[in-house]
Formats: structure tokens, sequence, C-alpha cells
């Protein structure tokens, strides 16, 4: 049996820490981005350790109590000693069955070369949509046609009444008070989770470089954005909210975020859609350049 891992709680100090190994990933899963992981941290009680030069990171299900793990992060050379420390932990803590989740696709290949008795396969509900911003900012095309006119309708139909703002000082605390707003809208127990996860990301905006954006129409608040880099070329979408019953105010606050903050990366990660139809037909329906993918299952 190797050594034990010395799991503990992610903090503001590791960013740089985990970073040399997430920005090394060439893969586009939010969950392997920082500002994600730290925002989410108390839900799943997110816990990392490193070792002979490997990130290793393990989670727990709210719903379940049941621990899951992501694959190693490091060079591949020597990724077979990587595992085989993660694997004594299954052994010893586990009886030697682990749950893996967003497992990128050189993960997945590694560890199926590597060992057998990993049983990874794509989950749907869990795979990233990824857009180009060019695709978002301008809406061109057959496909994104009806954007555009619910763009254009809520233009014209407000003309002189709606301001766009990013995030800043002065506004932070509108974009906590319009989440409670919409949270409670729909049922705030069910959103208590996601409501810290926004008051995570306002408080620590700095630290985790946050970009934001609002819409105020006659003043009022009605769609706000929430987002952290990945990478140079990626930038994640972790929040979007908007007033449901005004037409086109989803569209106004995609659209005018990615045109004033994006541009310069090169795709939009708007995160999974968690198998919700809904959501599902909202995130297709801005035509996604393609899905990133993300790998889930045991090893036994």
């Amino acid at each position: 049996m190797s050594e034990r891992l010395l799991f503990r709680s992610i903090e503001l100090k590791d960013k740089e820490l985990l970073n040399s190994y997430l920005k090394k990933e060439s893969g586009f899963l939010a969950d392997h981005n920082f500002g994600n992981l730290y925002m989410w941290r108390f839900k799943y009680c997110t816990e990392f350790a490193v070792y002979n030069d490997y990130l290793y990171i393990k989670m727990m299900s709210p719903e379940s109590d049941v621990h899951f793990y992501f694959l190693p992060f490091g060079k591949k050379e020597g990724y077979k000693d990587a595992l085989r420390i993660l694997i004594d932990e299954g052994k010893r803590d586990h009886d030697g069955k682990m749950w893996f989740c967003s497992s990128s696709s050189w993960q997945k290949e590694l560890a199926d070369s590597t060992f057998d008795g990993f049983n990874l396969i794509p989950s749907r509900d869990f795979a990233d949509y990824i857009y180009t911003s060019e695709s978002l900012i301008e809406l061109k095309g057959k496909k994104l046609h009806r954007k555009k006119n619910h763009l254009n309708r809520f233009i014209k139909d407000n003309e002189g009444k709606w301001i766009y703002e990013d995030l800043d000082e002065y506004n932070a605390e509108e974009f906590y008070s319009f989440q409670l707003r919409w949270a409670d809208m729909h049922g705030s127990e069910n959103f208590e989770d996601e409501t810290l996860a926004v008051k995570i990301l306002l408080d620590n905006r700095r630290e985790l470089n946050v970009k934001g954006g609002l819409i105020r129409l006659e003043g009022q608040v009605i769609a706000m954005t929430l987002g952290t880099e990945f990478s140079r070329d990626v930038f994640d979408v972790n929040i979007e909210k908007a007033l449901p019953d005004i037409n086109g105010a989803y569209q106004i606050i995609n659209n005018e975020f990615a045109k004033r903050n994006l541009s310069s990366y090169k795709y939009i990660n708007r995160e999974e859609d968690m198998g919700i139809d809904g959501l599902r037909q909202a995130k297709l329906s801005y035509c996604p350049e393609f899905l990133g993918d993300a790998y889930e299952g045991w090893y036994c």
C-alpha cells in the first residue's frame, strides 16, 4: 500500500497551486476550473491533495454522502503510479469501489490503458456546452435567427429604458439581491446552495477575477450573469439569471455580456444541463460548437 493522501479543504490561497495543474488541462470541463470548484466547495465538501506532483480532488454527494473522485491531474509520464495511489485510497476507504466523475478524454484514456477495472462512460447530463464567442456575439445564421429576433425585439420595445452595467464595487450587492429574488420566484429552498455559491463569487470577486454584468430596465435589475476565466482561450459562465416574464431578458444579458467582456476568448463554456429538459433545450437553441465530454463511472 502507498502512503495516504492528505486531503484538505480548498482555500483561496490554493488558487495558484491548483491552477498550476488545472490550467495545463487541454479540455473544457467547467469542473476543472478553480472558480467553479471554489464556489461549490461547501455543497460538495470539496477537498484536494497534492502528492508526487499530481493533484487529486474528491467530493461528496449531498444526496447520498458518497465520496466521488476526479482522476489525477499531472504529467502523463508516471500516471500509472498516480492512479495506483488513488486506487489504494479506495481499497482503504471504500472496499476498492470508487466512483469517478468529470473525467476528460485524456484522463479516461490513460486510466483505461493503465488499469483494468475502470468503467467510465460519457455523461450526457454533465457534458458542457461550448460556443465560440463570435457566435454568441454576432448571432448570425438561420439557426440563431430566433435568438436575434428576441434580442432585437427587446431593444426595440425598451428603447431608452434599459442599460447594461459591468460588475463593480458599487453594484455587487444588487447581483446578490437579484439572485435572492430569482430564487424566491422559483422556490428558494431549491436554490440555497446556488445562492451561497453566488455569494462566494461576489465576496471573492477580486481574488477569483470574476466578470459579471447586469441589465436594468427602468432602473430595476432584470437579468445578471457571473463567470470566471478557465484559460486564455476559454471563459466559464457560472451563473446566468433573468426574469422569465420579460421577453428577451435572457437574450440581452447573454449577448451584452459576451459582446462587452468575452470577445478576447475563443470559446465560452455555458456549462452542463444536468439532465433538465428545459435547460437542455435552451442551451441547444444557441447551437453549441461542440459538447465538452465528461466521463463518469466506477472503478472496482
